[in-house]
Protein backbone atom coordinates (compact mmCIF):
# COMPACT_ATOMS: atom_id res chain seq x y z
CA UNK A 1 0.00 0.00 0.00
CA UNK A 2 1.43 3.48 -0.90
CA UNK A 3 2.16 5.81 1.99
CA UNK A 4 -0.50 8.63 1.63
CA UNK A 5 2.01 11.17 3.39
CA UNK A 6 4.90 10.97 0.31
CA UNK A 7 5.13 13.82 -2.37
CA UNK A 8 4.43 12.43 -5.22
CA UNK A 9 1.36 10.50 -4.02
CA UNK A 10 -0.03 13.57 -1.84
CA UNK A 11 0.94 15.71 -5.19
CA UNK A 12 -1.08 13.23 -7.42
CA UNK A 13 -4.01 13.56 -4.69
CA UNK A 14 -4.16 17.19 -5.46
CA UNK A 15 -3.88 17.28 -8.81
CA UNK A 16 -6.30 14.18 -9.33
CA UNK A 17 -8.66 16.58 -6.59
CA UNK A 18 -8.33 19.53 -8.71
CA UNK A 19 -9.41 18.11 -12.00
CA UNK A 20 -12.39 16.57 -10.81
CA UNK A 21 -13.93 19.16 -8.46
CA UNK A 22 -12.53 22.33 -11.06
CA UNK A 23 -9.76 22.61 -13.41
CA UNK A 24 -8.86 25.99 -11.43
CA UNK A 25 -9.18 25.08 -8.05
CA UNK A 26 -5.23 25.35 -6.42
CA UNK A 27 -3.90 23.49 -3.23
CA UNK A 28 -5.21 25.45 0.46
CA UNK A 29 -2.39 27.03 1.97
CA UNK A 30 -2.93 23.92 4.44
CA UNK A 31 -2.13 21.56 1.81
CA UNK A 32 1.02 23.41 0.14
CA UNK A 33 2.18 23.47 3.76
CA UNK A 34 2.16 19.44 4.77
CA UNK A 35 3.21 19.12 0.95
CA UNK A 36 6.58 20.99 2.28
CA UNK A 37 6.69 19.78 5.65
CA UNK A 38 6.79 15.89 4.25
CA UNK A 39 8.93 17.08 1.96
CA UNK A 40 11.39 18.66 4.63
CA UNK A 41 10.55 15.10 6.39
CA UNK A 42 12.30 12.99 3.62
CA UNK A 43 15.01 14.87 2.47
CA UNK A 44 16.07 15.64 6.28
CA UNK A 45 19.15 13.66 7.71
CA UNK A 46 18.41 11.44 10.34
CA UNK A 47 19.15 12.25 13.97
CA UNK A 48 22.22 11.70 15.86
CA UNK A 49 19.65 9.42 18.35
CA UNK A 50 18.38 8.14 15.15
CA UNK A 51 21.85 7.09 14.09
CA UNK A 52 22.78 5.43 16.81
CA UNK A 53 19.74 3.70 17.43
CA UNK A 54 20.18 2.09 14.06
CA UNK A 55 22.89 0.10 15.32
CA UNK A 56 20.49 -2.03 17.48
CA UNK A 57 19.16 -3.61 13.67
CA UNK A 58 20.25 -6.35 11.97
CA UNK A 59 22.75 -5.44 8.91
CA UNK A 60 20.17 -5.21 5.74
CA UNK A 61 17.91 -3.27 8.10
CA UNK A 62 21.29 -1.18 8.78
CA UNK A 63 22.28 -1.23 5.25
CA UNK A 64 18.88 0.37 3.74
CA UNK A 65 18.79 3.03 6.27
CA UNK A 66 22.48 4.35 5.65
CA UNK A 67 21.54 3.53 1.93
CA UNK A 68 19.08 6.39 2.38
CA UNK A 69 20.97 8.57 4.71
CA UNK A 70 24.14 8.45 1.76
CA UNK A 71 21.53 9.12 -1.15
CA UNK A 72 20.35 12.37 0.99
CA UNK A 73 23.71 13.83 0.96
CA UNK A 74 26.74 12.17 -0.54
CA UNK A 75 28.85 14.20 0.78
CA UNK A 76 28.06 13.22 4.17
CA UNK A 77 31.54 11.45 5.31
CA UNK A 78 30.19 9.29 8.11
CA UNK A 79 26.88 8.38 5.99
CA UNK A 80 29.39 7.18 3.22
CA UNK A 81 31.62 5.43 6.07
CA UNK A 82 28.35 3.71 7.98
CA UNK A 83 27.26 2.78 4.32
CA UNK A 84 30.39 1.25 3.74
CA UNK A 85 30.24 -0.42 6.82
CA UNK A 86 26.98 -1.89 6.44
CA UNK A 87 27.25 -3.12 2.72
CA UNK A 88 30.60 -5.17 3.71
CA UNK A 89 28.01 -7.04 7.14
CA UNK A 90 25.93 -8.05 3.99
CA UNK A 91 28.61 -8.97 1.39
CA UNK A 92 27.73 -6.21 -0.93
CA UNK A 93 32.07 -5.84 -0.93
CA UNK A 94 32.60 -3.81 -4.76
CA UNK A 95 29.38 -2.05 -4.18
CA UNK A 96 31.40 -0.92 -0.53
CA UNK A 97 34.71 -0.31 -2.36
CA UNK A 98 33.16 1.95 -4.92
CA UNK A 99 31.18 4.33 -1.86
CA UNK A 100 34.16 4.27 -0.19
CA UNK A 101 36.54 5.10 -3.29
CA UNK A 102 34.41 8.10 -3.82
CA UNK A 103 34.10 9.42 -0.83
CA UNK A 104 38.16 9.38 -0.66
CA UNK A 105 37.72 11.89 -2.94
CA UNK A 106 36.45 13.93 -0.39
CA UNK A 107 38.49 12.97 2.84
CA UNK A 108 41.89 11.20 1.44
CA UNK A 109 43.43 11.05 5.03
CA UNK A 110 40.37 9.21 6.72
CA UNK A 111 42.05 5.58 7.83
CA UNK A 112 38.38 3.86 8.59
CA UNK A 113 37.95 4.99 4.78
CA UNK A 114 41.06 3.88 3.61
CA UNK A 115 40.48 0.66 5.23
CA UNK A 116 37.23 -0.13 4.64
CA UNK A 117 37.91 0.56 1.05
CA UNK A 118 41.15 -1.71 1.23
CA UNK A 119 39.51 -4.82 2.92
CA UNK A 120 36.49 -4.33 0.45
CA UNK A 121 38.79 -4.60 -3.01
CA UNK A 122 40.72 -7.24 -1.09
CA UNK A 123 37.77 -9.34 -0.52
CA UNK A 124 36.30 -9.08 -3.85
CA UNK A 125 39.63 -10.10 -5.84
CA UNK A 126 41.51 -6.94 -6.42
CA UNK A 127 44.84 -7.70 -3.63
CA UNK A 128 47.20 -5.73 -5.57
CA UNK A 129 45.45 -2.38 -5.53
CA UNK A 130 44.11 -3.41 -1.96
CA UNK A 131 47.63 -3.77 -0.33
CA UNK A 132 48.66 -0.06 -2.12
CA UNK A 133 45.43 1.29 -0.31
CA UNK A 134 46.23 -0.78 2.80
CA UNK A 135 49.51 0.37 3.05
CA UNK A 136 48.71 4.12 3.27
CA UNK A 137 45.73 2.80 5.88
CA UNK A 138 48.52 1.79 8.04
CA UNK A 139 50.86 4.89 7.31
CA UNK A 140 48.38 6.98 8.45
CA UNK A 141 47.66 4.74 11.76
CA UNK A 142 50.08 2.43 12.27
CA UNK A 143 49.03 0.86 15.86
CA UNK A 144 45.39 -0.62 14.14
CA UNK A 145 46.73 -4.52 13.92
CA UNK A 146 43.66 -5.54 11.84
CA UNK A 147 44.79 -2.90 8.90
CA UNK A 148 48.53 -4.99 9.41
CA UNK A 149 46.75 -8.48 8.79
CA UNK A 150 44.46 -7.57 6.30
CA UNK A 151 47.88 -5.85 4.09
CA UNK A 152 49.74 -9.18 4.99
CA UNK A 153 46.73 -11.08 3.16
CA UNK A 154 47.39 -9.18 0.38
CA UNK A 155 50.97 -9.29 -0.22
CA UNK A 156 50.25 -12.95 0.24
CA UNK A 157 47.45 -13.31 -2.48
CA UNK A 158 49.93 -11.42 -4.84
CA UNK A 159 52.82 -13.70 -3.95
CA UNK A 160 54.83 -11.41 -1.89
CA UNK A 161 54.97 -13.41 1.49
CA UNK A 162 58.58 -12.05 2.68
CA UNK A 163 56.51 -8.80 2.97
CA UNK A 164 53.42 -10.58 4.44
CA UNK A 165 55.16 -12.34 7.20
CA UNK A 166 56.58 -8.62 8.06
CA UNK A 167 53.35 -7.18 8.41
CA UNK A 168 51.81 -10.57 10.80
CA UNK A 169 55.63 -10.21 13.14
CA UNK A 170 54.99 -6.45 13.62
CA UNK A 171 51.85 -7.15 15.25
CA UNK A 172 52.78 -10.25 17.07
CA UNK A 173 55.53 -7.71 18.59
CA UNK A 174 53.15 -5.99 19.96
CA UNK A 175 49.95 -8.46 20.34
CA UNK A 176 52.07 -11.91 20.62
CA UNK A 177 48.75 -13.31 21.07
CA UNK A 178 46.99 -12.46 17.96
CA UNK A 179 45.06 -15.44 16.17
CA UNK A 180 44.36 -13.90 13.70
CA UNK A 181 48.89 -12.93 12.91
CA UNK A 182 49.49 -16.65 14.15
CA UNK A 183 47.11 -18.09 11.70
CA UNK A 184 47.83 -15.89 8.91
CA UNK A 185 51.77 -16.12 9.52
CA UNK A 186 51.35 -19.83 9.73
CA UNK A 187 49.78 -20.19 6.71
CA UNK A 188 52.14 -17.67 4.88
CA UNK A 189 55.19 -19.81 6.00
CA UNK A 190 53.74 -23.16 4.81
CA UNK A 191 54.20 -21.02 1.14
CA UNK A 192 57.44 -20.15 1.97
CA UNK A 193 58.41 -24.09 2.82
CA UNK A 194 59.16 -23.35 6.29
CA UNK A 195 56.47 -25.97 7.91
CA UNK A 196 57.68 -26.51 11.02
CA UNK A 197 57.48 -22.98 11.86
CA UNK A 198 54.43 -22.70 10.41
CA UNK A 199 52.91 -26.04 12.31
CA UNK A 200 54.35 -23.91 16.02
CA UNK A 201 52.77 -20.56 14.96
CA UNK A 202 49.44 -22.26 14.24
CA UNK A 203 49.43 -24.24 17.57
CA UNK A 204 49.98 -21.37 19.53
CA UNK A 205 46.83 -19.74 17.37
CA UNK A 206 44.62 -22.36 17.92
CA UNK A 207 45.09 -22.28 21.88
CA UNK A 208 43.55 -18.42 21.65
CA UNK A 209 40.75 -17.55 23.39
CA UNK A 210 39.39 -16.28 19.85
CA UNK A 211 40.52 -19.04 18.07
CA UNK A 212 37.58 -20.66 16.07
CA UNK A 213 36.77 -22.70 12.81
CA UNK A 214 39.84 -21.18 10.80
CA UNK A 215 42.60 -21.32 12.65
CA UNK A 216 42.27 -25.35 13.92
CA UNK A 217 41.76 -25.68 9.67
CA UNK A 218 44.81 -24.05 9.03
CA UNK A 219 46.58 -25.93 11.69
CA UNK A 220 45.17 -29.30 9.94
CA UNK A 221 45.89 -28.45 6.86
CA UNK A 222 49.94 -27.96 7.79
CA UNK A 223 50.19 -30.97 9.91
CA UNK A 224 48.69 -32.40 6.22
CA UNK A 225 51.30 -30.36 4.12
CA UNK A 226 53.46 -32.16 6.76
CA UNK A 227 52.30 -35.99 6.30
CA UNK A 228 50.64 -35.85 10.23
CA UNK A 229 47.11 -37.08 8.30
CA UNK A 230 45.82 -38.63 11.62
CA UNK A 231 46.47 -35.69 13.66
CA UNK A 232 45.14 -33.23 10.81
CA UNK A 233 42.08 -35.65 10.69
CA UNK A 234 41.48 -35.83 14.88
CA UNK A 235 41.46 -31.33 14.50
CA UNK A 236 39.52 -30.99 11.19
CA UNK A 237 36.84 -33.35 12.65
CA UNK A 238 35.89 -30.81 15.70
CA UNK A 239 34.36 -28.78 13.40
CA UNK A 240 33.99 -30.61 10.07
CA UNK A 241 31.42 -33.61 9.31
CA UNK A 242 33.56 -37.43 8.66
CA UNK A 243 33.02 -36.83 4.73
CA UNK A 244 34.24 -33.05 4.49
CA UNK A 245 37.28 -33.91 6.86
CA UNK A 246 38.04 -36.73 4.20
CA UNK A 247 37.88 -34.64 1.53
CA UNK A 248 40.05 -31.96 2.86
CA UNK A 249 42.44 -34.26 3.75
CA UNK A 250 42.74 -35.59 0.29
CA UNK A 251 43.00 -32.21 -0.74
CA UNK A 252 45.57 -30.88 1.82
CA UNK A 253 47.69 -34.26 0.16
CA UNK A 254 48.23 -32.99 -3.00
CA UNK A 255 50.18 -29.62 -0.82
CA UNK A 256 52.78 -32.53 -0.14
CA UNK A 257 54.15 -30.97 -3.94
CA UNK A 258 55.24 -27.20 -3.07
CA UNK A 259 54.63 -26.14 -6.45
CA UNK A 260 51.07 -26.62 -5.45
CA UNK A 261 51.13 -24.95 -2.42
CA UNK A 262 49.60 -20.92 -3.55
CA UNK A 263 48.17 -18.82 -1.14
CA UNK A 264 44.73 -18.98 -2.95
CA UNK A 265 44.72 -23.04 -2.82
CA UNK A 266 45.19 -22.95 0.45
CA UNK A 267 42.25 -20.52 1.16
CA UNK A 268 40.05 -22.86 -0.72
CA UNK A 269 40.05 -25.11 1.92
CA UNK A 270 38.20 -23.45 4.59
CA UNK A 271 34.71 -23.99 4.59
Amino acid sequence: MQDLRSPRVLLTLLLTAGVTACATTAPTEEELAYEAAVKDRTLMRATDQQREEIKLQDPMTQATFWSLEYEKSPGDVKAATEFAKALRAIGSEQRAAEVASQTLALAPDNVELLTLFGKSLLSSGDPATAADVLRRATNLNPDDHTILVALGVAYDQTGRHREAQSSYRRVLQTEPNSAAALSNLGLSLVLTGETDEAEMMLRRAVIQPEAGTRERQNLALVLSVQGKFDEARAVGASDLPDDLVDQNIDYFKAMLTPKARRYTALRGTQN
